[in-house]
């Protein structure tokens, strides 16, 4: 009798792509940060942080655009472009990550209690660098507000989407000062949100920005 046999079918997705920038670059960003706090152009009204303070940035000369983004963009829309609809729904005449450029980039200082809702954001792809975390997730988890919660989110970065049943899923990613200077990729259409954290003086420090196709 022969025996019957299966064989997975995975269904298409896209990763979220993480990695840790080369401290020159981490440099090259506090810098960035300094300058915007001499020129404090206020990005607030533009945002939908409940966050006290978020400073636009400059990227002299695309530096890192060119150094981080240019390569990770490349290879990612090489692998899952049909597989994202605003890659595919492009505007432009360009076809690939080389026709694009940051047009949003900003600095959050986010003190403790504050928040940001969910939300998307407009253009192709979304980055967000953490430069500053001045607390752990397994503190924040164990605080009395979250302790007896069956799903502790405190301090938390979380992305949310639809799997293919249609059913809202999350992905946290834990806050400590080990994600310091790495930077997460994602479609700026997946939705995501910041949790507040508690019992810390100190400010999170954030970049974010988001990646658009030029339009000629």
């Amino acid at each position: 009798m022969k025996e019957t046999t299966a064989e997975e079918v995975w269904l298409p997705n896209v990763p979220l792509i993480k990695l840790k920038l080369a401290d020159h670059i981490v440099e090259y960003l506090w810098k960035q940060i300094d300058k915007a706090a001499l020129n404090q152009r206020d990005a607030n009204g533009n945002l939908a942080g409940n966050i006290s303070k978020s400073l636009y940035l400059d990227d002299d000369n695309d530096y890192f655009y060119n150094n981080v983004l240019l390569s990770v963009c490349h290879d990612y829309y090489e692998k899952y472009h049909m597989a994202i609809p605003c890659f595919r729904n492009s505007t432009s005449n360009k076809d690939s990550p080389t026709g694009m450029s940051i047009k949003n980039f900003w600095v959050n200082s986010q003190r403790q209690t504050e928040f940001n809702p969910i939300h998307d954001h407009g253009g192709v792809m979304s980055f967000v660098v953490w430069m500053k975390i001045p607390t752990k997730s397994e503190d924040q988890h164990n605080l009395p507000i979250s302790a007896n919660s069956n799903s502790p989110v405190a301090s938390d970065f979380q992305l949310s989407y639809l799997n293919v049943f249609g059913a809202m899923r999350s992905i946290n990613i834990a806050m400590d000062p080990e994600v310091e200077g790495s930077m997460l990729l994602f479609p700026s259409t997946m939705m995501h949100q910041v949790y507040p954290f508690y019992e810390c003086d100190d400010d999170r420090i954030t970049i974010s920005g988001n990646l658009y196709y030029n339009i000629d």
